[in-house]
């Protein structure tokens, strides 16, 4: 008897750690299905860091939610 293994990635198989569009006390990360285990620890520095200090020492622009943005605004 065969199982399902189900996950999810982003589109582009990248992380997302960014805050919600519409709730900024909101954190999201999310999309690490199959290797994110091994960021684990680091991301959960990151979220400690945002949560607490408001800011982190490490650079999200590549995990951002803006950058679907972009691609779905040169679809138009």
């Amino acid at each position: 008897m065969g199982k399902t293994c189900t996950y999810t990635n982003s589109p582009d198989g990248d992380f997302i750690i960014d805050q919600h569009p519409e709730h900024q006390n909101i954190y999201l990360a999310c999309g690490f299905s199959g290797h994110g285990f091994k960021f684990s620890s680091v991301v959960g520095e990151i979220l400690c860091q945002l949560i607490t200090e408001g800011k982190t020492k490490f650079d999200l622009n590549p995990f951002s939610l803006e950058r679907f943005k972009k691609v779905a605004d040169s679809a138009i």
